[in-house]
């Protein structure tokens, strides 16, 4: 062999060898970073929204390495929980769903993940910040889902995610399905306030408490040992909303105040700041909280009808007629209170017509005291004597029409239009009772708020003012009624309950003029 031949095969081993030590060596993958894994797991049994949403981002930290595979799960029970407490909150659930529906295609089958998505979806939105005609949508939809309710509660018991991701979701349904057949053989359900299981973990107490029937102990002390949990102030609130005629708003104010400024989007915060503000006779600030609400669900009914209610007792007439008129296409139950306000605004402007027009339409879906005291006023208005006296006796035949003042002076008027001098003098004097019993009632109640120190200082001079209002109209009332019945009978020549009930109107400065003309004219009867 030539040299030439030698120095090719040294040459070509020498490039082997290169070759050979320049190669990479296999990959080595990096061990995961589950630095914070324990505190996820943590905040995910603390429960709060503020908490699942800490843990979710570790957890995406997590499985955005090499950990992946071992935070998949938790990622997926992470994204459901959150998912459902936006359907508490009256929040857009939609975003964490979708996530949760991501994750899901790289579960293992065993998972089951398609029957929990199922499941969550099948849980009820919070049906105080979704519009009735959603939640009936909604209801129609599941319709067929009620008959699995308790199988499926079963299977929760045994599947194969962390334990309080599945009595969470338990609760959620049951709670949501509530009032359903008992399945046979399931176990029987609790009713009235829940308690959580004993070392229940705040997530578990949290759902337990905001059941059907709020268990308000347990969100108190939610509340007050985890700060963090602002979401059970706005059920705490819907407490003491409900409770607020007999016990004052309580805390009401500043919980829905912190509930609006950490869930800015939650329709049911927004619309029960404007309930609570109704309810206390400030219809201006309410008027906002409604206009709040809508923009953020225009179709929210109850949020129309008590924007409707407001803008009436303001005297902004035509806008409440434009939202009347929203009330009436939104096609719920709330269509006969459209019509009513809708006409009883109508009849303010004196178009008469139209308001005759909407109050037979709110009579035909739902005859009432309200409906038919008003159908009445109208129809006299028109002249249309026969139809009117039908209405206001039905009216204040109703089972509270002896307090329906209103209908009996109505009807006072009425034959005082036909000329029946001595039945128009009767019904007078029925009106002028029905205000003194108002009157009572209302000193009853203005007494019992004024000895109540321990009621929100606020509140409390609303509802004082109010009540005096009330005492002052309902007084105002009862004289004017004594007169009108004192000079119908003196036409009637009934000439003893003339005097008697003149004497009874000389009590109001206002009549004072009146009065003395009347006494000069019954001085010689």
């Amino acid at each position: 062999m030539s040299n030439t031949g030698v120095r090719f095969w040294v040459g070509a081993a020498a490039c082997l060898v290169v070759i050979a030590c320049g190669s990479k060596r296999p990959v080595v993958p990096a061990p995961p970073d589950l630095s914070g894994l324990e505190q996820a797991d943590a905040q995910i049994l603390q429960g709060c929204y503020d908490c699942l949403l800490d843990a979710q981002a570790i957890y995406r930290r997590i499985g955005r390495g090499t950990g992946r595979p071992l935070v998949l799960t938790k990622l997926f029970e992470t994204s459901l929980l959150i998912a459902l407490r936006h359907k508490e909150l009256a929040l857009d659930p939609s975003e964490p769903l979708a996530e949760a529906r991501a994750i899901a295609s790289e579960l293992a089958p065993e998972v089951e993940a398609d029957r929990y998505l199922t499941l969550v979806d099948a849980v009820p939105p919070d049906d105080v910040g979704t519009p009735r005609r959603t939640m009936a949508g909604f209801r129609r939809a599941q319709a067929t889902f009620v008959s699995k309710v308790d199988s499926e509660l079963t299977w929760l018991t045994t599947g194969t995610l962390r334990e309080p991701f599945r009595q969470y979701l338990g609760l959620a349904i049951d709670c949501g399905y509530a009032p359903r057949a008992r399945t046979p053989g399931a176990p029987p359900r609790p009713t009235g306030v829940r308690q959580p299981p004993a070392g229940a973990p705040p997530l578990i107490a949290y759902r337990t408490a905001t059941c059907a029937t709020l268990n308000q102990p347990i969100l108190y002390r939610l509340r007050a040992d985890h700060p963090r949990f602002v979401e059970a102030s706005l059920f705490l609130a819907r407490f003491d909303i409900a409770m607020a005629e007999q016990l004052g708003p309580g805390q009401a104010f500043p919980r829905l105040e912190e509930s609006r400024a950490r869930f800015p989007a939650s329709v049911a915060a927004s619309y029960l700041s404007g309930s609570i503000n109704q309810a206390i006779g400030d219809c201006d600030a309410a008027l906002a909280f409604y206009d709040e609400a809508i923009a953020l669900a225009p179709l929210h009914e109850d949020a129309v009808l008590g924007r409707t209610i407001c803008l009436t007792y303001v005297k902004r007439h035509e806008e409440a007629i434009e939202s009347a008129t929203r009330l009436i296409s939104s096609e719920t139950t709330l269509v006969s209170d459209g019509y009513y306000w809708r006409a009883f605004n109508r009849h303010v402007r004196k178009e008469l017509e139209s308001a005759r027009a909407d109050i037979e339409r709110a009579k035909a879906l739902r005859r009432n005291i309200e409906t038919s005291t008003l159908a009445g006023i109208i129809e006299y208005d028109q002249d249309d004597l026969d139809l009117s006296k039908r209405d206001l006796e039905v009216a204040r035949k109703d089972s509270t029409g002896d307090m329906n003042c209103t209908a009996i002076f109505y009807l006072a008027l009425l034959h005082l239009k036909r000329q029946d001098s001595p039945t128009s003098a009767r019904l007078f004097e029925d009106g002028m009772s029905c205000y003194e019993r108002g009157a009572a009632i209302a000193g009853l109640k203005l007494q019992e708020i004024e000895a109540r120190q321990d009621l929100e200082p606020v509140f409390r001079a609303r509802k004082i003012a109010m009540l005096r209002d009330a005492i002052r109209e309902a007084t105002s009332q009862r004289y004017a009624c004594a007169f009108n019945a004192a000079n119908y009978y003196a036409v009637a020549s009934n000439i003893p309950a003339a005097k008697r009930l003149v004497e009874i109107a000389a009590a109001d400065p206002a009549l004072a003029e009146k009065v003395s003309k009347l006494k000069e004219w019954l001085k010689d009867k």
